[in-house]
């Protein structure tokens, strides 16, 4: 498990470590929840968002103040919940919604339709994957191994036997997973 610039060990799947107050994504959406209640008893024209992240969205000039990923869920997450439950008959006490963007949503559900529990999915990056492909990898029951750069992701390859390269062919692809396993990876396996 590698370490932050301070020492701190990184929490399991993320490139960060975790603290003492932010333990689990479900304290981190905790924390979201009491920040949507102080941006709604402040209101928009005294909320500051600093996080370096914006993700605003230009719209129509009056609807511009709602264009933020902190700002229109403090003001719209639990009428959309309600909506969202009401219309795919789910209950509040049982049931629940996640809002994905497209990234998140796609990987989701490339995950859902192609990996099988128990599969090996393969990340390989400059650094280290998105949270988003830990989670979803972990969603269905797979194994996630994490690698950095083509060598780390060929190593992978090479030690793993039905993985990341065992997918079912395409229609009318019929040769062997091996075989299209080497023309992806440069690897093939046994």
């Amino acid at each position: 498990m590698s370490v932050d610039r301070f020492g701190n060990p990184h929490a399991p799947n993320l490139s960060y470590a975790r603290g003492n107050i932010l333990r689990r994504t479900e304290d981190d959406f905790q924390k979201l929840q009491v920040a949507w209640s102080v941006i709604r008893r402040r209101g928009l024209d005294r909320t500051y968002v600093f996080t370096g992240l914006e993700h605003g969205l230009p719209l129509a000039a009056e609807e511009l103040q709602f264009a933020d990923d902190e700002l229109a869920p403090a003001l719209s997450f639990d009428r959309l919940r309600e909506l969202a439950l009401e219309h795919l008959g789910g209950s509040r006490e049982t049931d629940d919604v996640a809002v994905f963007n497209r990234m998140t949503g796609a990987t989701m559900a490339t995950h859902l339709t192609l990996v099988k529990p128990a599969d090996v999915v393969i990340g390989v990056s400059a650094s280290h994957s998105h949270p988003s492909v830990v989670r979803a990898a972990g969603h269905v029951g797979a194994r996630f191994i994490d690698t950095a750069g083509l060598g780390a992701f060929r190593d992978a390859i090479a030690t793993e036997r039905g993985g990341a390269c065992r997918a079912d062919p395409p229609r009318g692809d019929l040769r062997p997973s091996a075989t299209r396993c080497h023309r992806h990876c440069g690897q093939a396996r046994a």
